[in-house]
């Protein structure tokens, strides 16, 4: 009797299952792969590098098309017309974030600058981030790049075998000096520390769909008890990451000491600009000096990394940037930034590389505000947005392959993409201290091709290794 009642319930259930999968919608979503029943397609996403199929599905779909399963609808866009159309000019559909329930209910980077909901709030410090970090503003932190860019060339010529870690260094001793006035000398220090540390743990959470909570946020109570050790780790370790530095600035400002850097200055800015109270102002400058100092950092190390690696691998590029160098700047100095503009092959190298192999391939996602139509089809409200970066940067013209490192492409009149427009981010959302980075990026780009001859490193037989670059940032 009982095997009878359990047999009949199970074909009543996937009687529905089946009507219900095979119904035809009334809206017309985005096309997709096919997929199967509750999972939907969203199986068939790779969990490592995962844009390189869905690089090629936009050959198969479209510029547009969705993935989905388990109630959750992603929409993977491809293309910088599509992302304009939505990103930019639907700005309030668009600008909002996933909602990571372990890593903005549980950690609290529902504050984090970056991962804000879109609200007033997020507009306020939006404004505020935007005014501290405008070519203008930054133009007082010129003379502190191009020394810290001076003393990376000095640590590579000492110890050239140790390229990494002095990169490393130099982009984190560039971000907390300038984000909270805090002079670092090495990799030990505890702010670089616990910044990758703090990275590391933001790179894990924000992932759509990593926990279970995140696709069933009925399970939020559940996760810390499944999960208490991971989540109070986590916790500690962005609190620490947000607080710490911070907590310093204070310290110095109260006792009068306190050397000029960002969190200073917004700090002691009087402008009313929109905060209820001084707490909601110092939690502000919190959250967006935490965005660059964990940020920046990795960024500018993952660029110029990437340019490393190219030059290592095409000395014939290298030679060239030599050359402009030699004849634009000559030997007697190293590049600053007035320089900038000077040298435009050294800053097609930098955008080749940027193009060639993107710190991160897919753009943080969005979530969108409502329902929504475009060209046809129909998006949902609550649908995670996916720009890809990697199929953006892969659209080329005909004379050069996508795949191949070629700077010169950015010379011709049919040049791609300036990586610039998307390296960033888009619309509403995109960060603030990218005209910082860009500076960067150029100063230690334009230094070390002023001073040194790239080249892999060779075997006990005197051959060169072979050089692969991996993966990304994200």
């Amino acid at each position: 009797m009982i095997t009878d009642i359990l047999a009949i319930g199970t074909l009543l259930i996937v009687t529905c299952l089946l009507w219900v999968w095979g119904k035809p919608s009334r809206y017309k979503y985005p096309p997709g792969p096919p997929g199967w029943p509750l999972v939907g397609n969203l199986l068939k996403i790779p969990s490592i590098q995962p844009w390189h199929l869905l690089t090629e599905w936009r050959h198969i779909y479209g510029s547009i098309f969705r993935l989905h399963g388990l109630g959750i609808s992603i929409v993977v866009l491809g293309d910088m017309t599509v992302i304009k159309e939505l990103l930019d000019a639907r700005g309030s559909t668009y600008s909002h974030r996933p909602v990571f329930t372990v890593a903005g209910d549980l950690l609290d980077l529902d504050k984090s600058f970056a991962l804000q909901p879109y609200d007033d709030d997020w507009k306020i410090r939006r404004r505020l981030a935007r005014v501290a970090l405008s070519p203008g503003a930054i133009k007082q932190y010129q003379p502190l790049q191009e020394d810290i860019a001076a003393l990376l060339n000095m640590a590579l010529l000492d110890t050239p075998e140790s390229f990494r870690n002095h990169i490393r260094l130099a982009a984190g001793r560039l971000i907390l000096t300038i984000t909270y006035g805090i002079p670092i000398s090495s990799l030990d220090d505890e702010f670089i520390a616990l910044s990758e540390e703090a990275m590391s743990v933001v790179s894990r959470v924000t992932v759509p769909g990593t926990y279970l909570a995140d696709v069933f946020p009925s399970l939020k109570g559940l996760h810390p008890w499944l999960f208490r050790n991971q989540v109070e780790h986590d916790r500690s370790t962005i609190r620490d990451f947000i607080n710490r530095p911070f907590h310093h600035v204070q310290k110095q400002m109260a006792e009068g000491i306190a050397p000029s850097s960002l969190a200073q200055h917004l700090l002691e800015d009087p402008s009313d600009h929109g905060f209820s109270s001084k707490q909601d102002h110092e939690d502000a400058v919190r959250w967006i000096c935490g965005a660059l100092y964990g940020a920046g950092a990795e960024t500018t190390f993952s660029a110029v990394l990437t340019v490393i690696l190219a030059l290592a691998l095409h000395p014939e590029k290298q030679d060239r940037g030599h050359r402009e160098i030699d004849s634009i700047i000559g030997a007697g100095r190293l590049p600053t930034l007035d320089d900038k503009g000077s040298l435009p092959y050294v800053e097609a190298l930098i955008k080749e590389s940027l193009r060639w192999h993107p710190a991160v391939p897919l753009s943080l996602a969005r979530r969108t505000a409502k329902d929504d139509s475009y060209l046809g089809h129909f998006i949902p409200e609550g649908a995670i947005v996916i720009p890809n970066i990697w199929a953006i940067a892969s659209d080329c013209n005909d004379q050069y392959s996508p795949s191949q490192f070629i700077p010169e492409r950015f010379l011709d009149e049919n040049a791609p993409i300036d990586p610039a427009t998307y390296s960033f981010g888009f619309g509403r959302r995109i960060c603030p201290g990218k005209h910082l980075a860009e500076n960067s990026v150029f100063l230690f780009v334009a230094s070390i091709l002023a001073a040194f001859e790239i080249s892999a490193d060779t075997d006990l037989e005197g051959n060169p290794i072979s050089l692969v670059l991996n993966s990304a940032l994200v």
